[in-house]
């Protein structure tokens, strides 16, 4: 039986591409990195900040720390939350579950930048652990993040079900014996979900028929 339900938070929960992508944008045109198109940004969803900002660190001569460079991002980012809205369908499975799940965010994105949104979109104390990329030492696809929130949340992988919408994200839970759901948006379409136990279009198909075929169907992982 399914009995929890692990959230990626960018691009899978709420829509925070537009925001990290303005943020990181006015922050190394600020540095004087040079023009950062959006098209550059896309390869980096899936990633985390510390990719962005080492990249950059490297390539374009910026002279400041990957902690320097992030702080001065989330900063700016942080101004922009309020503006941050769920996808479709994601506050309803959160209300129709919550008395049968457990509720948790495992994301590259920091600590705080999580809390902040589901404080934002009033959703944040239906949630039993936010696991933030800050917290671990390795990035998805490792499936560090999965295992810290598994053991966090204190429910077995095998009745975990996690949300994600990369190929990174997806391998990671899948890496921690975690079934993984695929939510493509429009950015991630064309990754690679070949491991996803089931690919839905948005939350509105998370339903009982679908948790019940999927503890039926057998998780290669």
């Amino acid at each position: 039986m399914i009995k929890a339900f692990i959230f990626d938070m960018d691009g899978t929960l709420a829509d925070t591409e537009p925001q990290h992508y303005r943020a990181w944008r006015e922050i190394l045109l600020k540095n004087g990195a040079g023009e950062f198109s959006f098209e550059t940004f896309l390869t980096y969803v899936g990633t985390s900040n510390e990719k962005v900002a080492g990249d950059h660190i490297e390539n374009t001569g910026i002279t400041k720390s990957v902690e320097q460079l992030i702080r001065e991002k989330q900063e700016l980012y942080l101004e922009m939350i309020p503006e941050i809205q769920l996808f479709a369908g994601a506050k309803q499975v959160i209300e129709t579950y919550a008395d049968r799940m457990t509720f948790a965010v495992a994301s590259s994105s920091h600590h705080r930048e999580l809390t902040e949104i589901l404080r934002s979109n009033g959703i944040f104390d239906f949630f039993s652990s936010v696991i933030g990329g800050d917290m671990v030492n390795r990035r998805k696809p490792d499936p560090e993040i999965y295992l810290k929130t598994v053991d966090a949340i204190g429910v077995p992988a095998g009745s975990c079900l996690a949300f994600e919408d990369s190929t990174h994200g997806v391998n990671a839970a899948k890496n921690a014996q975690v079934r993984g759901i695929a939510i493509p948006n429009e950015f991630t379409r064309n990754h690679d979900f070949s491991r996803a136990d089931r690919m839905i279009t948005s939350f509105h198909d998370v339903n009982d028929e679908l948790l019940q075929s999927l503890m039926e169907g057998n998780s290669g992982f």
